[in-house]
């Protein structure tokens, strides 16, 4: 259950659904970002994780599985997505791009660790003050 998983981790996979909803859900997550950095840093971040998903997205071996935003639960690509976010905060480069290699192809693993290890700031603080990240908007279940 997604309520059992530490908070850098739930925060990481709650940061994925609510982007990939899109439209106004994703000002939560500039919001979260910049409750926990300077304007400028935050602004970097939300940059940095938009092209991380837009790689996740464009370059991933299958179609990526998530769960809708109110979903206690969560699915194996998102816990890989979160797992390399965890890893890349914690400067392990070498389990990052396990994770990485799991969801993507090759050559593009490379630069998700990138952007995943440019994130380890807000993510750490964001799991350090264990906000809730996101207020959760209506959106459609995908699995």
């Amino acid at each position: 259950m997604l309520h059992e998983l530490p908070p850098l981790e739930a925060t990481a996979i709650l940061f994925l659904r609510v982007w990939c909803q899109g439209g106004l859900a994703r000002d939560t997550i500039a919001a979260d970002f910049a409750s926990v950095t300077a304007k400028p840093k935050a602004a970097q971040a939300l940059a940095d994780f938009d092209a991380l998903m837009r790689l996740v997205l464009s370059q991933s071996r299958r179609t990526l599985m998530r769960h809708d935003c109110k979903c206690s639960c969560f699915g194996g690509d998102e816990s890989a997505f979160a797992n390399m976010i965890a890893a890349a905060a914690m400067a392990d480069a070498d389990e990052a791009m396990l994770f990485a290699t799991t969801l993507l192809k090759a050559p593009a693993a490379y630069e998700a660790v990138r952007l995943a290890r440019s994130l380890a700031h807000p993510f750490l603080c964001l799991a350090r003050n264990s906000l809730n990240p996101v207020a959760p908007v209506g959106s459609q279940r995908v699995h």
